[in-house]
């Protein structure tokens, strides 16, 4: 069997992939959830013509003016304005009918009720006029957005106490493989820690899912085709890493193909990564991940998170591609398309020193993956070279789209 394309496998992997159902979502709740219709403002803001600054409400005019009450923000003055009245008003304070300006405190004379001032005022200064932000009606924020913490200061702001969003992806993880022991155990030797199960309960989370279950499994075939059935009951999408090579305690890629009847691909042209394993059964996706923390970092944020931005109706799916010096020297590409963990700087970014799929290391610090396309020519250092983000905005060009987009 050939490696498949990047994108290739992409496509068969999210065509099958559906938005969730929606629900209702208390505003405070909604830190990180994505919208499934859009929300208008339900008012004009601000709500009424209130003040901007310190100082008197008025009508514009000579002067004087006698001062016969107060506005303040929550205590608002209830008569009307004659000419030559006046009110003091504090900032945000509603304004008074009859009163067209505001006199600021800095420039006001007052000698007991009597206000003066030695300016000549301006119609409307120092107003915020009421729907001057936002008009009642208008959109906000699109359907696939998701919630800022700067989003529910808005929605808040304007009374808006719920929202319609996808419900959370259900996600269940499993890592595999009789040599794995949980941090803090004493290891012996030929075991390892498992580290790939706290990274991708992690990313799954940082992606807007929810992690409903989470558990290791030994090298059993049996065990592990009883954990798929009894998962894919309430998963939207399974995660296992490790398990998906052709060794004799590899046994993932055959429970896939077995629950599923068929395996929607299997290895793809990249590096680190290449044997990742997919397969559908009833709504529920199923993702075999390699087992070294390299592979299992970047299969995630190229195949399994994509499915998760899918599944909560998002437009854009996929980490996008930036370019910036590269501060080392890099070699020949080679037959398949190459990820190198990498840091960002204001000087450009840096590779990793080791790139093995088992280096930890490669690990530390990372927020970019350069892209290196095969056969790619050397390159010296101060090279541009492109790379994905890993935070930022995302794109809705897959990667080898994004890719040819440059070329």
């Amino acid at each position: 069997m050939g490696l498949t394309p990047i994108d290739e496998a992409l496509s068969q992997l999210l065509d099958s992939v559906q938005v969730l159902d929606d629900e209702w979502v208390p505003t405070k709740d909604a830190l990180g959830r994505v919208l499934s219709q859009p929300v208008r403002s339900p008012a004009a803001y601000p709500f009424d013509d209130n003040s901007a600054m310190d100082g008197y409400a008025l009508r514009a005019g000579p002067g004087p003016w006698r001062i016969i009450g107060e506005s303040a923000a929550g205590s608002t003055f209830s008569g009307a304005l004659q000419a030559n009245q006046a009110v003091r008003i504090f900032t945000g304070g509603v304004v008074p009918k009859g009163a067209d300006s505001i006199l600021i405190q800095e420039d006001a004379h007052t000698k007991g009720n009597q206000l003066t001032t030695t300016i000549t005022i301006r119609p409307g200064q120092h107003i915020r006029r009421c729907g001057s932000d936002l008009n009642q009606g208008q959109l906000l924020l699109s359907a696939g957005e998701t919630i800022k913490n700067s989003d529910l200061c808005v929605l808040a702001g304007l009374g808006i106490e719920q929202l319609k969003c996808v419900r959370q992806a259900r996600i269940t993880i499993f890592s595999t493989g009789d040599e794995l022991i949980h941090p803090g155990q004493s290891r012996k030797t030929g075991q390892i820690y498992d580290s790939n199960v706290l990274y991708l309960r992690h990313a799954v989370a940082a992606a807007g899912a929810q992690v409903i279950h989470c558990d290791h499994l030994p090298d059993d075939r049996q065990l592990i085709d009883c954990a798929l059935s009894d998962r894919v009951k309430d998963s939207d999408l399974i995660l296992l890493s490790g398990g998906v090579s052709v060794g004799d305690h590899d046994h993932v890629t055959a429970a896939l193909n077995a629950i599923a009847g068929q395996l929607t691909f299997y290895k793809v042209a990249m590096k680190p990564g290449k044997p990742v394993a997919a397969a559908r059964v009833s709504k529920c996706t199923l993702l075999g991940l390699p087992g070294n923390p390299a592979s299992t970092m970047v299969s995630f944020e190229i195949f399994a998170r994509p499915v998760i931005k899918k599944l909560l109706g998002s437009s854009r799916l996929h980490r996008s591609l930036d370019k910036a010096p590269c501060l080392q020297a890099l070699g020949a590409g080679r037959q398949r398309h190459e990820f190198l963990r990498a840091r960002l700087s204001a000087a450009g970014i840096t590779p990793h020193e080791r790139q093995g799929s088992g280096d930890l290391s490669s690990l530390l610090q990372v927020d970019a993956l350069i892209f290196r396309p095969a056969q790619a020519s050397a390159c010296s250092a101060g090279q541009t070279q492109f790379f994905f983000r890993l935070s930022g905005p995302d794109s809705t060009l897959s990667p080898e789209a994004q890719w040819a987009n440059q070329n």
